[in-house]
Formats: C-alpha cells, sequence, structure tokens
C-alpha cells in the first residue's frame, strides 16, 4: 500500500513478461506473488536510486525455489500522482550466492 493505505498498481513491463515466459512457469508464478505484494508493501528490496520527480528505482531478490534460480527483480515505483503505481522492468537470474 502506499503511504497513505490506498493499494498500489503493479505492472510488469512487455520486455519483462518476455523474460519471465522464457524462463518458466515457476519464475512466472513467483513474479506475479511479487507483484501483489509489491501492491501492499511497494518499497521493496533496496533503493537503487531516486529520478527527477519522485520516481523511485528499486531492485529485490526473489529466493530460489525447485527449480527456479533465485531471481534479481528492477522495478520504478511512482508514488505520485495517485493511484500509486510500480512496474516491474526487468527480471532475471540473480548469480550471487545470499552471502554476497
Amino acid at each position: 500500500m502506499s503511504d497513505q493505505g490506498d493499494p498500489v498498481v503493479v505492472e510488469i513491463t512487455h520486455t519483462a513478461a518476455a523474460r519471465v515466459t522464457e524462463l518458466g512457469d515457476e519464475v512466472s508464478t513467483a513474479v506475479k506473488e511479487l507483484q501483489v505484494e509489491l501492491s501492499g508493501t511497494p518499497r521493496l528490496g533496496r533503493l537503487v536510486q531516486v529520478r527527477p520527480g519522485g520516481v523511485q528505482v528499486w531492485t529485490t531478490r526473489v529466493e530460489q525455489r525447485g527449480t527456479m534460480p533465485a531471481l534479481s527483480v528492477t522495478y520504478v515505483f511512482v508514488p505520485e500522482p495517485r493511484p500509486s503505481a510500480a512496474a516491474i522492468v526487468s527480471v532475471v537470474p540473480d548469480d550471487t550466492s545470499a552471502d554476497d
């Protein structure tokens, strides 16, 4: 939810969606779950950059599960105007270990 408690609209770009499709069903499920989580908690992970107008670039990690590798997900959060919105722009296998 946004700072005002409103759910955030979360979408995935066409490029990121194509990559998710390439990576398979487990990744698709994980990213859909992340979309739901981001709608309530849009500042999840590590803030990478704040752009003009308050646009925020974040990166987060989805842990490995089953045969799915851990994922690094980059998304853009736009808190204003209301309703707040986020767009998942990149989904890639995370080749770093959890210890890094």
